[in-house]
């Protein structure tokens, strides 16, 4: 079903969602003490507080069902008796995710993957999942290190979604993949597309699609990556690497965590927190015995790339970048992936 809503018409779309769920979208913070300003998703109480017009948030939605710092379970120890409290997040109601770039909804069809398809099933990570109304809304600009065009990532996608937006001028083009993402669109305030409003919208997404001149190939890339596991350009480019794990922070795929345990003095109460962790950190790959498989930089940086495009090309049968260019964007030491990947493209 495609429609398609005036923009004078969107602010009560917005408001008919804010009143019937709970909605998670981007967001503007920072300004009040500082100049700096950034996107974030978070809960959205009034339809002012959404940021439409977003390029791309620092960190993706990833943390809405995967956080970066997530109590598991809490202990009381009284005697011999042991109290245990789980302390996950489970959603009493579906929540909207509004506003989610085609890319960063191909990152969440990845961790699905991960969470919801191995032989291990994440059911808190599930449970979110299920209870989620995606609405997508396609790119009108592109960022310096977007790539998602090579990677099948945008600026349009088929799938993940119940609702994709695509702003075509004086209104909101609407396509709907789901009975829930049809119904959505069902209001009065609603018509339904033309051919003109079709067309507009083509070549809308024909026009950003140009803008995406860096082009890689992850079938060649993938490869060739077979014969070059111990090449020397891995040395190459992590040479200005701080392992700082920034590229992994932002990164709207990456999904390696550890466990910490917070304990009183007297060891009669704690919390298991799972936290983020980086495959770049030097403990990361540390195991009994002070051994660690992977002491070098360069092998850590390696490991990152044959991770997000040999080893889930053949674990699952895509690769696990998305070209949404966050880790060449926060990346203090300006690495840049692409140029990476091209000398390997290259054989």
């Amino acid at each position: 079903m495609e429609k398609v809503l005036d923009k004078a018409h969107f602010s009560r779309f917005l408001g008919d969602l804010v009143t019937k769920y709970k909605v998670i979208g981007p967001t503007k913070k920072g300004g009040a003490t500082s100049t700096y300003t950034y996107t974030t998703f978070d809960y959205v109480k009034r339809v002012e507080d959404l940021e439409i017009d977003y390029k791309s948030s620092m960190l993706s939605p990833k943390r809405i069902y995967f956080p970066d710092s997530q109590p598991l379970y809490k202990y009381e120890k009284n005697g011999q008796n042991v109290k245990l409290e789980d302390l996950r997040e489970v959603w009493d109601k579906e929540r909207v995710l509004f506003g989610l770039r085609p890319c960063d909804i191909t990152a969440i069809l990845c961790l699905d993957k991960v969470f919801m398809e191995d032989s291990f099933v994440d059911h808190y990570y599930q449970d979110k999942r299920r209870k989620s109304i995606i609405i997508g809304l396609t790119c009108s600009e592109t960022r310096q290190h977007c790539f998602c065009s090579s990677l099948g990532s945008g600026p349009d996608i088929e799938s993940g979604y119940d609702l994709l937006m695509t702003d075509i001028g004086d209104s909101y083009f609407f396509r709907a993949r789901t009975d829930l993402g049809k119904e959505l669109i069902s209001a009065d305030y609603f018509r339904n597309a033309t051919d003109q409003d079709r067309e507009l919208r083509e070549a809308k997404l024909k026009k950003v699609k140009e803008r995406l001149s860096e082009k890689v190939d992850p079938a060649k890339i993938i490869s060739v990556m077979a014969d070059k596991y111990n090449d020397e350009l891995w040395n190459e480019f992590s040479d200005n690497c701080f392992t700082c794990g920034a590229c992994n922070m932002v990164c709207p795929t990456c999904h390696c965590f550890t466990i910490i345990d917070k304990t009183s003095p007297d060891g009669s109460e704690g919390t298991r927190v799972l936290v983020w962790d980086s495959c770049h950190f030097e403990r990361f790959a540390q195991m009994a015995g002070n051994l660690n498989m992977r002491g070098e930089k360069s092998s850590r940086f390696k490991h990152r790339l044959y991770h997000k495009f040999y080893y889930t090309a053949k674990q699952h049968g895509s690769v696990s970048c998305v070209g949404c260019g966050r880790c060449m964007e926060f990346c203090p030491s300006h690495i840049d992936v692409r140029a990476a990947l091209r000398r390997l493209q290259e054989g």
